[in-house]
């Protein structure tokens, strides 16, 4: 099986670590959910690592969700 991912802006936790999403599709069309806590490139050549890190930057910035709630309901 083969996957073709895109990264998401989301970062959920999964299993007690946070991970960025990531969607895509299989080599036959199903579609999927990543849950991607870590990506390590497997060279030692500078130029592939060079264009690895910059491309790692250039992934869509984590958005941040706040959440409210009404201070009544906390308990003292």
């Amino acid at each position: 099986m083969k996957l073709t991912l895109e990264p998401t802006d989301r970062l959920e936790t999964f299993e007690g670590a946070p991970c960025r999403i990531w969607t895509g599709l299989t080599d036959s069309g199903v579609e999927v959910v990543a849950f991607v806590r870590s990506i390590s490139p497997q060279t030692h050549d500078e130029e592939k690592l060079s264009v690895f890190d910059r491309e790692l930057k250039a992934l869509p910035p984590i958005r941040r969700e706040w959440v409210s709630f009404d201070y009544r309901m906390v308990a003292d």
